[in-house]
């Protein structure tokens, strides 16, 4: 290699802009692969529209795949840095990209002057739409950071397992959120240790600068608490385009008035949220109680997994929910509870006149133990179709069309267990919706007069 540290510290944009046409990319590269993707920055290839920046160690991080893929629609290619590569091309090729829309930062190796390079071609670029951040020390972050803040493209910012990021780091996105030059429409700060109630209101803050924009916003597993929750419900008021929020694996154990907060301003916001995560959130029956009490209003679906504290006394408050005429719920998921008679019953009661709910996705045959015998099979029948009346019958659920698991076909052995009525009559609501009552009056009301049917226009 021809290239010296006194040479590389002189180099700066002019540098880049002379010698980018001929430069050998294979001298200024670890391996061939790191070579094509810089050969193909070069060549303007529209295909190339993600990269993941990675070392050796970072190299297929698991952990991130999924935020990745919603984000971006793929994985991109990785560019695993070595010793030999030089980041300040990366970087100049980077910033003159037309094509590059996604980039993701697991690693920035030590070495100065290559980063601040790598950097200034991050800051000059306009084309990056989404960008995510990860496993980057203190100094790192906060450098990445700066260089955002006049990118006004920004659609999309990730920043996940950010352990060793301090409160003045985080300090950094103070600006860029509250200044308004973001225009944010997803936000992920996820398994961030440290993140915590006491950097909230910093998000809180931002939150109004990107509210009009925001689409997507998850803070799952921050341990944000009672005080957390109450920040961000806070800073919800100004999000009224928020489609999916994620507040998953975080401890809200003791957040009942934080529940009841974020209840309350899903009940004034004029927002219709498609999607809202509460896993494994150590929700409790008083936690249920408050949320319960307008989720259902504002929400399309309510993922509530895993919390294992909630019983039937806690689900009875959902199903005063459900029985609302305001409720708006399409699918309601509850894997992860300890499921009996009880349990079915309390939601079977929430399911009569309930005209949104397709999905209520109790039965997880993998992961719990189901215990329904017959008795809460029948208010679940019961429910699907009175057989008390034919007004009755007619008046019976006709929209719930998935019990279980999305995954249940197949397994037999809850099959098995499942009252016959049952299967029959979710099957008729999914596959005849528009001849479902008429159906269920005729199998249950053999000797019937026809009067009511015709009343009915049935």
């Amino acid at each position: 290699r021809q290239q010296t540290t006194t040479a590389m510290e002189q180099r700066d944009y002019h540098y880049y802009e002379a010698h980018a046409a001929d430069v050998n990319l294979e001298e200024i590269t670890s391996s061939a692969k790191n070579a094509n993707i810089l050969q193909r920055l070069r060549d303007g290839d529209r295909a190339l529209d993600s990269i993941v920046l990675c070392s050796l160690r970072t190299t297929f991080n698991w952990l991130f795949l999924v935020e990745q893929i919603h984000l971006c629609g793929s994985l991109g290619l990785e560019f695993v840095i070595r010793e030999d590569d030089n980041l300040g091309w990366l970087g100049y090729f980077i910033g003159k990209s037309d094509c590059l829309k996604q980039f993701r930062i697991d690693y920035l190796p030590e070495g100065e002057q290559q980063i601040h390079a790598f950097l200034g071609g991050i800051a000059r670029s306009q084309c990056i739409r989404n960008i995510g951040v990860s496993s980057l020390s203190n100094d790192r972050f906060t450098s990445i950071i700066r260089v955002l803040r006049n990118q006004s493209q920004l659609e999309g910012l990730t920043i996940d397992e950010s352990h060793d990021v301090g409160p003045d780091a985080w300090s950094e996105l103070r600006t860029p959120l509250e200044s308004g030059v973001w225009k944010l429409k997803y936000l992920s700060l996820s398994r961030n240790n440290y993140f915590g109630n006491e950097n909230l209101n910093i998000l809180s803050n931002g939150l109004r600068g990107i509210g009009s924009s925001l689409e997507t916003l998850r803070l799952y597993h921050n341990s944000i608490g009672n005080e957390g929750l109450l920040a961000v419900v806070e800073a919800l008021h100004t999000c009224t385009c928020l489609k999916h929020l994620d507040l998953s694996y975080n401890d809200f154990s003791s957040a009942a008035s934080g529940l009841g907060s974020l209840s309350d301003c899903l009940q004034l916001t004029p927002v219709t949220l498609d999607y809202l995560e509460l896993r494994y959130c150590c929700i409790n029956n008083e936690g249920l109680q408050e949320l319960a009490k307008g989720i259902s209003y504002q929400c399309k679906g309510l993922d509530l997994d895993g919390n294992h504290s909630i019983s039937s006394s806690g689900l009875t408050y959902l199903a005063t929910a459900l029985q609302s005429e305001s409720c708006c719920l399409e699918n309601l998921y509850l894997f992860g509870m300890l499921v009996g008679d009880d349990s079915v019953e309390a939601l079977a009661a929430g399911l009569k006149g309930n005209q949104s709910l397709t999905c209520l996705h109790l039965l997880d045959p993998d992961s719990i133990d189901v215990s329904v015998t017959a008795a809460g099979w029948f208010a679940l029948s019961a429910a699907l179709c009175d057989t008390s009346s034919i007004k009755n019958t007619y008046d019976s659920n006709h929209i719930l069309h998935d019990f279980w698991s999305e995954f249940w076909e197949g397994n037999d052995h809850i099959i098995a267990n499942n009252d016959e009525d049952v299967v029959v009559y979710l099957r008729l609501n999914e596959e005849h919706p528009q001849y479902t009552a008429r159906c269920k009056i005729l199998m249950s009301h053999k000797h019937l007069d026809m009067a009511p049917l015709l009343h009915w226009g049935l």
